[in-house]
Order: structure tokens, then C-alpha cells, then sequence
């Protein structure tokens, strides 16, 4: 009787199931016992070691406490109220108070006469303005969003003037005498003049919706809003008067004038805030989730892997590390103010602004613990299965043996594994099923080679053909249920299966190479021997970042005040943050030098000498990928406490040297303060509805250049080779540039504006459209057309909600202050010093929709500050409360259901197409990113790449990838005859390219500290260097981006699965392959020592490196088949990728593939 095989887990999982196929009897289960200390055999039996793991993981029932009357009157609102109290702090309720003084300041100015009669019909804007722009920002950047605001408005006046001017020209009859009543019953409009107007509208509004849409959300906004307001007011009653009345746009700019007054007046008067301050306010928030999420990680790690409380609270790591990255896009666009700040302080803004990029790697560290979960049972992720249609049993050929599990012959007989009625199974079902197919393929994986194995081993003996005619049945029968002859529509889905030839080969590979037997046991002990390793370190890393929190929260605290106590409290704050960084140090180096090598420790009796070649089999170690995955966890824990380590020491040598505080004034030009890009993240990039797909705010165009090598060419010309050559090449590239993205809207908008504005032009209706205040229409139903028919619907449904409300509301203000009266100016401050503060509570923190907010309560100021104008002033719209607010609500109806119904004539774009777009150029710059990151692992003695816009590009990209799940809910207003929007495809996609993301800045992390011949190791290891993989790996990120961007199907077979090839190679926990040329100086032959070694762990990082390769080779794959779901496939050939069947022993030809 032969002896059971030992496992030597210096070679690959899969060398014993080799050895096996060649007649040897295969390995038993393996029974993994791991000391409790480092320095003994366990000899517990199982029993023992069963009643310790239940000691261990015995939980305690808790009762819940009682909720508060407060919270169940909450639940019983239709309406969450839980951004109330949430908000509801000192340091929110600032902006609060200084836009609601802003407010009532407006509505007192425009209640004096002296103040309002200048003004003219314009002084009601200053109480809209007042909401549409308030200022809620620190100093520097209301300073600047109300000068850009200012200029705007002065441009769209000059522009007007302008066409004014040329119109008159135009004029046949010129009376600059002419009474008001005359010139208000358009007795004096002209069709020439009036088309000269039409064109300056035309333009000018082109030129503002431009910029709007090309420079997107920042202090652009605002200001191309009001300009459009600017020029519909001013062109359609100009078109009015005999004479050029210049003047007209002053009752505009005038008002807008004194609101940037006001603004920057009181932002810097009412608890001026600084763009340092904020930024260290939005630094304090990224950190105070990272708290929680460490808590969570030692209490995660105690538990059994096996337990639901283990998945439920591993979700909820994840939901902190979300907070606490959300907060990073604010802090990047806070980043582009700070060298322009002023401020009295100790530190320097640029100082301050160096934690950006530190706090940003804190966070990416974070997210390589997490990795540890994807990679574990039963939180693993497992490639896709292609979902099996209901149908008849597909004919096979030839007669298995009888020790084929048994196939179904009738109709009525269900396919193995496959869900009843052609039903699709719930998650649990799906991996219960997988479990158990899974669990058949490796009974017989040990006696059997898989065909995804024979498409890249050589048969080692030609004789042997007749032994494989039982390969794998319960594997042969999924392929047979996935194959492309049994495909047959679904009446429930009337959709094909995609992705089968990939999911064919993955589930060969989960059952021979990513399955054992004893799983779950095996896990449990590692995450138990992970828990032991880190604790200490978790507790300690965890009271440091609470000591770095508590610093933010207090770096622009203590400039003022008595010398003593001053110096006393800075005192008492170095040394805490001394003895934090101390406290670090010393648990970071015991964790390096001790407790990390607890995890080695099923690992020493199979490295011991006389115990490499026992074959008692008792003791055998478990295969290196669990080693691998501990390696994983501490490597980023190490990671986060040595940046924690790293931020520590920034802030105590920016205590030791600025001991005075001083006035810090800008270093940077004046003509570069106002300079803006699309590419530039801004403030309100979160907070908006429309976006180009096209742009990655955060990443510049020219560093998609960094290959130098690689650009695109112009496949109908040469490139220009003199100077007429070049004029014309330039002269091309603009006018084609009118018929693309953010020009073709501006365009389209522009005509919609000039539409709108006919009943104002011409003679007939032009008196009955400026009495009825037909401009309130005109620049509503501008403003509400978009690039995408989904927001334009959401801005139909939005606006006319939001409209009915603000007007009920604006009315009820009205007559409050009033009463029956004409307008008393006292009731009306009165009743807006009541209102406001409650206003903009809601204003700034209301959990809406930025449009809905916006316009709510715009109109309600527009009701209350018309009805007062309407009372003061001469003008033929005399009406005030609610006949004015249905007059607004009529006028808004037709402005955006006009938008609506212009928005489906072409050239007509949805968020469809948009969320492709969009995700079409994230994979696409995710290629690059992975370029860059493989040529800056290549040339590490010559550094071409920068690191810095590679780590940038990453988090741009992850910003890019979350706003469009903003823009996704607006969606549901494209309504679609055709068929459902396959939103959980698109998020499929939207995750695995985060994920991606995530992993590619871990490996940027590895890489940067692997020495030159380590790195040429790992490069080698994970083929990153093979011509012939990466091709494959480019092909496939460039076919992703392809179809998505066109929706073209993709092939049906493609390089994909990639992991296969990927995994072609045995090296076990060996650096270098035995059969290896070259081992550029480093070990061939494990040792434990070597395993103990930092430069193993670290590489410095090599094995956690290896484990990153593998996550992304493995998400690209993931990537491809969930593509496919959502584009198809095509080129279809009949029998590829379906083994073969052998009826006979004599037939010894092998199965094929493609």
C-alpha cells in the first residue's frame, strides 16, 4: 500500500494533483494543526481544539436599549428628517447665519426707496440672488465665484449693448421721444432689428450654456446662468423701444452688483472662514471615519469567518471606508485655493496642503486591508456563472462510463446545478450550487487532468490518451449545459447566454486550483493567527489616529490669547503627539520583527529539515495562498501605520518650527488666481447634474502622454508639413469641433432660447408677452435643457414641483407680511428675518436634489420680492401672491416642457449613452494608469514616470466612477418604449472598474519599494514583462473601452480568461521559478528564515504584489464577461471551447480550443 503524498508548499497547489495523474494514489485530506505558540507542536486533539474554537466564539446575547420617543415619531414621517440634527453643529450653523444676514440685508435694501428706485424693475433680484448664489464658502472662494460672477454679467450687458447698437442701425424709424404706454404695446417693433436681436441671443446664449457645459461645475456656474438671464432680458425688451436704449441691462447688473458687494462684504465680516480652515475641517472628516473602521477590523477578526455577524460587519467596514474617501474629492478641489489664501496663523497654507497626498494614501492603505476579505471564504469573490436557460436536454455523443453521475434524458428532467422553470436563483442558491459542483469536480481532480489544463501543458505521453476519456464529468456536464448548441432564447429574458466560454474554464480552475476540501477550518485558523499578529498594532494604530483627529480638529485653534497659555497648551500637545509617534514606532517595530511571524507558523514543520520529506502526512502545511493573503493584510497594515507615522512627523516639525504666528500672504501671480479647466475638481462637483463624460476632473490631458511612444493619428491625413497646412489643419479641428458634445448643446440651446423668444419679437405678441413676463419662461426653459434627455426630463419634473411649492410658500410670505394691503416694508423684513436662518438651514443641508433646493426656494424669494416690486413700481404686470405665483407656475410649465419636447429632437443624447461614455473613458484610463504603473516597476533606476500623477489619475478616476451613480438617478426619467434599463450590468461594471482602480494603487504601492532585482522578479513572476500576456491583457482593456463607448458586441471568443495564462507557472512561496535562467541574486529554495525575512514580505513587497497581480488579472477577466452581458456577443463558431467526448479508447486525438 503506498504511503500518502506530502504537500510541499514551496512548489504550486497544483504539483501533487500532476504526480496523481500519473497512477500515484492522491494526497488525503489535509488536517492543519497550528500551535498556539510559536515555539511548540500542538499535540490538543480535535476535540480539544473544537471546544477552544467554540470558547472563542461564543457571543453574549445583548438586548437592545430603548429607542427615544424622538427617534419613532421620526419613523412614522413620510420624510426622513435625519439631516436635521446630523447638521445640526456650531460649525455648520456659521454659513447658516452669514447667508441669512446676507438675506435680510437684501431684503431691507430693496424695500428702501432710495435704494430701490435706482435699481429700477430689477431690485427683486436681490432676494433671488441672495439664494440662487449665497455665500456659504470661505472668503477666498466667494471672493472669487462673485468677481468671475461680476464679469459675467458686465460681458452679457457689452454684448447686448453691442447688438442693441447694430439693430438700431437697422431701424427704419427712430423716436427717441416715445411714451412708455406706446413702447410697452410694441408699437414700435421692426422685423429687421429684431432679427439682429434674435442673432446676438442666439450667440450669446450659445456662448454662456458653452462655458457652462464645457468648464462644468466650479465658480463658472453661477455666473454663465446670470449671464444667460442677462441677455433674454435685455435683448427682448430692447426689441421694444424706437430708439438704442443702452440702459436696459443696468436693472440686471446693477442689483447682481450690490449682491457680490454684500457677499464678499459679510464672508469676510460674519465668521470669516478660511479655504485652510475648511481644508483642515474636510481632512478631520476623512480621518474620523478610519476610526470606526479600525474598531471594526479587531472586531472582525475575533469572529468566525463562517458567521453571518462576519459577513454583516465586513459590510459595514466598507460602508466607513466609503465616508471616509468621499471626503477626499472635496479636499482635492480645496487644494487649488490654498496657495492663494490669506491667513493669520502659525502654519502656512501650502504646509498645510502637503497632508493632502499622505492622508490620500492613508485612505488607499486602507482599502488593501479590505482586500484581505475579497479574498477569504466565504467573502471571496467568485468569477460570474453564465446563467443556464430552461431547456431540453442537449444530445451528446457517446456513452460515458457508468461512473458518470447521472444525466437527464427527458425533458422533464432538470439540468444539473441549473435552477428550475429556467428561474433564476437567488445569490445564496447560486453559491450553494457552485459550492456543490465544486466539491464533485475535486473529488475527481486527483485522479484526472482538467482540459483548461490541457490547453497549455504538453501531454506528457501519447499512450496515456485513453486514460482521459473521464475528465472531470460534473465539469464536461456544465460545459455541455453552457455550450453554444444549447442556447436557446428564455421566454422569461428572450436573451442568450454570454460569457460561457470564459465561465467554463473559471469554474475548472475554482475546482482544481482555488477549492480545498477543509476550507473553511483552514481559514478560520489564519484569521485567528491574523488576529493574534495585529491586534496590538490595531489598538495602537487606532489611538494614534484618534490623537492626529484630535490636532486637525484644533490646528487653527490658539493663535490668540495669553503667552502662557498658549505656549502651555502647545506644550501639552507636542508631547501627546510625541508619545503617539513613539507609541507607533515601537508597536510597528515589534510587529515587524515578532508578532507578524505568527502567521508562519503552519508553515514550520513542512520547512523543517526533518520534516520536508515525512510522509507520515499528518502534519502538512496549507497551500502558500493563505500565507499570501495574511502576507496581504499585514503588508497594508504595516503600510497604514507607517503613513501614520509619516503624518505624525510632518505635524511635530511644523510645531517645532513655527513657534510665532505671522500673516501668510498669496504666492502666486494675480493673472493665475482666476485660472480655471474642466480638468480642475472644483467644489460643487458633487452637487450637480450635468457633466462631461469625457472629462476626468483631476487628471490633466497631457498626462495621458506619458508613453510618449503611443498617440493617436488622423487616418484620412498625414500630419501637416507647412504652415498652410497647419491653418487648415487648425481650421478643421474647431469647425469639427462645433458638431461634438458641449458645442452641439450650446447650439441646440441657443436655437431653443430664440424660439422662445419669437412671441416676444414679434408685433402681434410681443406687448401681451412683456406684460405677462414671457422672459421668465424664455430663460426657464433654457436653463432646463441639458445635454441629456434624462436631466432635462428630471429638470421638467423637478422645476414644476419645485415651482408649485415655492410659490404656495413665497405667497404664504406674502400675505404674512402684508396682509390686504399693497406691501408693508416692515411685515416683509420682518417676516424674511424670521424665515431666513430656517431657509438656508435648508438651503445648504437639505438632502435633495441641488435643482429641486435651488428653485424651491428661489421661487418662493421670487413670489415674495415681484409681489413687493409689483407695488412700488409702474408696470404693467400688476399682480402679487398667489395670482403672481400661478403666473410663474404657468410660465415655468411651458419654458420646460418646451425644453422637454426640443430635448428628443436630434441631435438628442441620453444618460444611457452617457453612463457608457463615461465608463467607456475610466477603462481606458485605467489602461494607461496600468502602462504607467508596469513602466515605472521597469525602470526603476531610470525613472521616467511620475508617481505623484499616477496616484492623482487613480482618485480621480474612483471620483469620476462614484459621481455618475449622482448622475445614474435621473435615469428613470428616460423613458424607454423598448425595453427596462439594465442598471444592475451598468453597476456590475461601475464596481469592478473601482475595484480595479483600488488595486492598481496598491500595486503602485508595492512597486515603488521593490528593489531592481526584486522588482525584475516580480515582473517575471506575474508575466508583466511577457510580450505575448500583456498583449492579451491591452487587448482586452482596449476591446472593454471599445464596446462600451460604441455598444458594438464582442467577440465570443476572446484572451479572456487571462488568470489562466496568468497562473500557467508553479512557484509556490519560491521567488524564482526552479527551471529559471537567471535568478538575479535572490533565493531559489524557501527557507523558514527566509519566509521570516522583511524582504520577503515587503520585497520589499513581493508576495503581496504576486496576490495584487492576481486580483487585477482576475477583475479584468470579470470585466470582460460583464461587458459581454451588457453588449452581447458575436462571431460565433460552432464547438470551440466545448471538450470533447471520447466514445472509444482507441480515439487518442486530444480536445482542442481556440
Amino acid at each position: 500500500m503506498n504511503s500518502p503524498q506530502h504537500y510541499d508548499p514551496r512548489m504550486g497547489d497544483e504539483e501533487i494533483l500532476e504526480e496523481s495523474e500519473h497512477g500515484h494514489q492522491p494526497r488525503p485530506q489535509k488536517h492543519v494543526r497550528i500551535p498556539t505558540n510559536v515555539g511548540h507542536d500542538a499535540d490538543a486533539s480535535p476535540d480539544e481544539l473544537s471546544a477552544e474554537k467554540g470558547r472563542n466564539h461564543q457571543s453574549k446575547p445583548s438586548s437592545k436599549p430603548p429607542e427615544p420617543w424622538s427617534t419613532r415619531l421620526a419613523k412614522l414621517l413620510p420624510f426622513d428628517l435625519g439631516w436635521v440634527p446630523a447638521n445640526f453643529t456650531w460649525s455648520k450653523l456659521k454659513p447658516v447665519i452669514r447667508c441669512a444676514t446676507v438675506c435680510f440685508v437684501s431684503a431691507i435694501l430693496m424695500v428702501i426707496p432710495q435704494v430701490y428706485v435706482p435699481m429700477g424693475q430689477g431690485s427683486f433680484l436681490l432676494l433671488i440672488s441672495s439664494f440662487l448664489d449665497p455665500p456659504s464658502d470661505p472668503f477666498l472662494a466667494v471672493l472669487e465665484r462673485e468677481l468671475i460672477f461680476l464679469t459675467f454679467v458686465i460681458i452679457a450687458w457689452a454684448w447686448c449693448c453691442l447688438g442693441i447698437f447694430l439693430a438700431h442701425l437697422a431701424r427704419s424709424h427712430v423716436d427717441y421721444n416715445a411714451p412708455l404706454d406706446a413702447v410697452q404695446a410694441a408699437q414700435y417693433v421692426e422685423a429687421g432689428p429684431t432679427i439682429i436681436l434674435a442673432a446676438f441671443v442666439f450667440l450669446g446664449s450659445a456662448f454662456f450654456l458653452y462655458l457652462k457645459g464645457r468648464l462644468g461645475p466650479g465658480p463658472y456656474l453661477i455666473a454663465s446662468i446670470f449671464g444667460c438671464i442677462c441677455i433674454d432680458i435685455t435683448m427682448t425688451t430692447a426689441a421694444l423701444y424706437p430708439f438704442p436704449n443702452y440702459l436696459i441691462g443696468q436693472v440686471i447688473a446693477i442689483p447682481l452688483s450690490l449682491h457680490c458687494g454684500l457677499c464678499i462684504f459679510f464672508s469676510a465680516v460674519i465668521f470669516p472662514c478660511t479655504i485652510t480652515a475648511q481644508y483642515t475641517h474636510t481632512l478631520f472628516s476623512v480621518l474620523c471615519p478610519l476610526s470606526d473602521f479600525l474598531t471594526q477590523h479587531r472586531k472582525v477578526l475575533q469572529l468566525d469567518p463562517s458567521s453571518e455577524e462576519f459577513k454583516t460587519t465586513v459590510k459595514g467596514i466598507v460602508g466607513f471606508l466609503n465616508s471616509s474617501e468621499g471626503g477626499l474629492g472635496q479636499a482635492a478641489a480645496n487644494v487649488r485655493l490654498l496657495k492663494q489664501d490669506v491667513v493669520f496663523g502659525r502654519f502656512s497654507p501650502t504646509k498645510i496642503g502637503e497632508f493632502q497626498p499622505i492622508i490620500r494614501r492613508l485612505v488607499t492603505r486602507a482599502n488593501g486591508m479590505d482586500i484581505f476579505f475579497t479574498l477569504i471564504e466565504p467573502t471571496r469573490e467568485k468569477f460570474p456563472m453564465t446563467p443556464i436557460p430552461s431547456r431540453l436536454a442537449t444530445p451528446r455523443t457517446g456513452t460515458p462510463s457508468s461512473t458518470r453521475p447521472q444525466t437527464p434524458t427527458t425533458p422533464s428532467t432538470p439540468i444539473p446545478g441549473s435552477p428550475p422553470n429556467g428561474l433564476r436563483e437567488d445569490p445564496e442558491q447560486t453559491a450553494r450550487r457552485r459550492r456543490n459542483l465544486q466539491k464533485r469536480a475535486l473529488e475527481h481532480s486527483h485522479m484526472h487532468k482538467s482540459f483548461t489544463r490541457k490547453l497549455h501543458l504538453r501531454l506528457r505521453e501519447h499512450h496515456e490518451e485513453h486514460q482521459h476519456h473521464q475528465v472531470h464529468f460534473s465539469l464536461l456536464n456544465l460545459a455541455h449545459a453552457l455550450s453554444p448548441l444549447a442556447r436557446v432564447s428564455t421566454s422569461a429574458s428572450g436573451e442568450t447566454a454570454v460569457g460561457v466560454f470564459e465561465s467554463q474554464r473559471y469554474m475548472a480552475i475554482e475546482a482544481t486550483r482555488l477549492t480545498q476540501p477543509d476550507e473553511m477550518d483552514v481559514t478560520a485558523d489564519f484569521v485567528r493567527l491574523l488576529h493574534e499578529s495585529c491586534d496590538e498594532l490595531l489598538d495602537t494604530t487606532q489611538s494614534t489616529l484618534i490623537g492626529v483627529k484630535a490636532w486637525f480638529a484644533e490646528v487653527r485653534r490658539g493663535s490668540f490669547g495669553g503667552r502662557a497659555k498658549i505656549e502651555k497648551a502647545r506644550a501639552e500637545r507636542l508631547a501627546n503627539l510625541e508619545a503617539f509617534n513613539q507609541g507607533l514606532k515601537d508597536s510597528l517595530h515589534r510587529f515587524r520583527k515578532q508578532k507578524r511571524h505568527r502567521v508562519l507558523d503552519p508553515y514550520r514543520s513542512a520547512f523543517d529539515p526533518k520534516h520536508v520529506r515525512s510522509l507520515s502526512g499528518i502534519h502538512e502545511a496549507p497551500p502558500h495562498r493563505y500565507l499570501f493573503h495574511c502576507y496581504m493584510y499585514q503588508y497594508h497594515l504595516m503600510r497604514f501605520a507607517s503613513i501614520l507615522t509619516e503624518v505624525l512627523d510632518t505635524i511635530i516639525k511644523l510645531e517645532k518650527e513655527n513657534l510665532k504666528a505671522r500673516l501668510w500672504l498669496p504666492k502666486i501671480p494675480i493673472r493665475k488666481m482666476l485660472e480655471w479647466s474642466p480638468w480642475n475638481p472644483s467644489e460643487d462637483m458633487d452637487k450637480v447634474d450635468d457633466e462631461d463624460p469625457d472629462i476626468i476632473q483631476g487628471i490633466q490631458p497631457e498626462w495621458n502622454e506619458d508613453l510618449g511612444a503611443t498617440r493617436r493619428r488622423d487616418p484620412d491625413a498625414l500630419p501637416p508639413t507647412n504652415a498652410f497646412q497647419h491653418l487648415m489643419h487648425w481650421l478643421y479641428e474647431n469647425v469639427t469641433a462645433l458638431g461634438r458634445g458641449n458645442a452641439l448643446f450650446a447650439l441646440k440651446a441657443g436655437l431653443l432660447t430664440v424660439i422662445l423668444c419669437i412671441p416676444s419679437f414679434l408685433k402681434g405678441s410681443a406687448a401681451f408677452a412683456y406684460r405677462e413676463r414671457f422672459v421668465w419662461g424664455i430663460f426657464m426653459g433654457q436653463l432646463t435643457l441639458a445635454r441629456f434627455r434624462g436631466d432635462t426630463t428630471f429638470g421638467l419634473v423637478a422645476r414644476i414641483i419645485s415651482t408649485f411649492m415655492g410659490g404656495l410658500v413665497g405667497a404664504a410670505m406674502w400675505y404674512i407680511s402684508t396682509g390686504s394691503g399693497n406691501g408693508n416694508p416692515y411685515g416683509l423684513a420682518a417676516v424674511v428675518g424670521v424665515c431666513a436662518p430656517f431657509f438656508f438651514y435648508g438651503r445648504l443641508y437639505w438632502p435633495v436634489p441641488p435643482m429641486t433646493n435651488i428653485i424651491f426656494f428661489v421661487t418662493a424669494a421670487l413670489v415674495l420680492g415681484f409681489s413687493w416690486q409689483n407695488t412700488h413700481t409702474t408696470l404693467p404686470f400688476r399682480f402679487m401672491g398667489w395670482q403672481l405665483a400661478w403666473r410663474r407656475f404657468v410660465l415655468v410649465v411651458a419654458g420646460v416642457s418646451a425644453a422637454f419636447v426640443f430635448s428628443f429632437l436630434p441631435p438628442s443624447t441620453t444618460l444611457r449613452k452617457y453612463q457608457r461614455k463615461t465608463m467607456s473613458t475610466t477603462v481606458s484610463e485605467l489602461g494607461s494608469v496600468y502602462c504607467s504603473i508596469v513602466s515605472f516597476a521597469n525602470t526603476r533606476e531610470h525613472q521616467e514616470v511620475a508617481r505623484g500623477e499616477i496616484m492623482q489619475s487613480l482618485v480621480a478616476i474612483r471620483l469620476k466612477l462614484k459621481r455618475s451613480l449622482v448622475l445614474r438617478t435621473n435615469i428613470v426619467y428616460e423613458f424607454s418604449l423598448r425595453g427596462r434599463w439594465p442598471s444592475h450590468r451598468y453597476q456590475k461594471i461601475l464596481d469592478l472598474q473601482l475595484q480595479i482602480a483600488y488595486l492598481l494603487s496598491h500595486l503602485m504601492s508595492v512597486v515603488e519599494h521593490l528593489e531592481p532585482a526584486w522588482s525584475r522578479a516580480f515582473l517575471r513572476r506575474t508575466r508583466f514583462l511577457d510580450a505575448d500576456f500583456q498583449g492579451d491583457v491591452l487587448a482586452v482593456i482596449s476591446m472593454v473601452s471599445t464596446a462600451l463607448r460604441t455598444g458594438n458586441p464582442l467577440p465570443q471568443i476572446t484572451p479572456c480568461p487571462l488568470l489562466d495564462r496568468f497562473m500557467i507557472h508553479t512557484h509556490g512561496l519560491n521567488v524564482i521559478r526552479q527551471e529559471a535562467d537567471d535568478d538575479y541574486g535572490l533565493p531559489r529554495t524557501m527557507t523558514i528564515d527566509t519566509l521570516e525575512n522583511e524582504q520577503y514580505l515587503c520585497c520589499r513587497c513581493f508576495s503581496v504584489g504576486v496576490t495584487i497581480a492576481f486580483g487585477i488579472v482576475l477583475r479584468l477577466d470579470k470585466l470582460m464577461v460583464a461587458t459581454k452581458e451588457l453588449v452581447g456577443e458575436q462571431y460565433h463558431i460552432h464547438g470551440i471551447g466545448v471538450p470533447e467526448l471520447k466514445s472509444s479508447p482507441l480515439a487518442t486525438r486530444p480536445s482542442k480550443d481556440v
